[in-house]
C-alpha cells in the first residue's frame, strides 16, 4: 500500500494519511495544482495554508530559516510527535501551500505514526489539512466518500491536537497548548512562554 500511496503522491494527487488522531489529505508540498486540489476538498477560503510534514529532522534546516539550538532541542525532544512549529520559510522555497506565498511562516511537524512516518521519508515534505470540512471535527476513521487512494488503518485513538509553538528567532511562544503542556516544553527549553493574548 506504501507504494501506491508514494506513486499517487508522485503523480500530484491527493491522498489520505493517517496521524497520531485524525486522518488528513496529503499531496506534495511543491505541487501547487495538488496543494489547489486538497484546498477544494475541504472547501477552504482563499488565502488558508497548508501545514507540512516532514519524514527527517534534517529536512527542517532546508525549509525553514532561524533553526536556533533551542529548536533544535525541541525538536530532538518532541519530533516525531504533537509539536508543531510555526516558523520562518526558506525564502528561495517555490511553493504555494494555499497563501499564494504571502505568508512568511508555515507550520511543520513530524507526526509519529509509522506507516506516514515511512510515506514522508521516501516522498518529502507533504502538504496536508483535515480529511473534513474547513472547522469540522478531525476524522478517526477514513473517509470513504472522498474516493482518494487511502493509507488505511482503521480507527485512530482519540486525542488531543499537537502543541504549536511559534519560532520567530530567538523568541519561542506557545500559541496552543495541545498534547505537550508548557511544564513538559519549559524542561527542554526553560525560557519559552505562553503567548500573550
Amino acid at each position: 500500500m506504501i507504494e501506491k500511496i508514494l506513486s499517487t503522491i508522485k503523480r500530484g494527487e491527493v491522498v489520505i494519511l493517517p496521524l497520531e488522531h485524525s486522518y488528513v489529505y496529503a499531496c506534495d508540498a511543491f505541487n501547487f495544482s495538488a496543494v489547489n486540489r486538497l484546498h477544494q476538498l475541504r472547501s477552504d477560503p482563499p488565502g488558508v495554508a497548508a501545514q507540512v510534514l516532514i519524514g527527517k529532522v534534517q529536512t527542517l534546516e532546508g525549509l525553514a530559516q532561524g533553526v536556533t539550538p533551542e529548536i533544535k532541542e525541541l525538536v530532538a525532544a518532541f519530533w516525531p510527535g504533537e509539536l508543531t512549529l510555526n516558523i520562518l520559510r526558506n525564502q528561495s522555497l517555490t511553493w504555494n501551500l494555499g497563501d499564494a506565498g504571502v505568508l512568511k511562516e508555515f507550520a511543520v511537524r513530524m507526526p509519529n505514526q509509522d506507516q506516514t512516518l515511512e510515506v514522508l521519508r521516501a516522498s518529502g515534505p507533504l502538504a496536508v489539512a483535515s480529511a473534513t470540512i474547513a472547522g469540522g471535527r478531525p476524522v478517526r476513521t477514513p473517509p470513504l466518500s472522498a474516493n482518494l487512494t487511502t493509507l488505511d488503518i482503521g480507527e485512530l485513538a482519540e486525542g488531543s491536537l499537537s502543541t504549536v509553538i511559534s519560532a520567530r528567532g530567538s523568541e519561542l511562544e506557545v500559541i496552543r497548548v495541545g498534547a505537550l503542556t508548557l511544564e513538559a516544553l519549559k524542561k527542554v527549553v526553560s525560557a519559552i512562554e505562553l503567548a500573550s493574548e
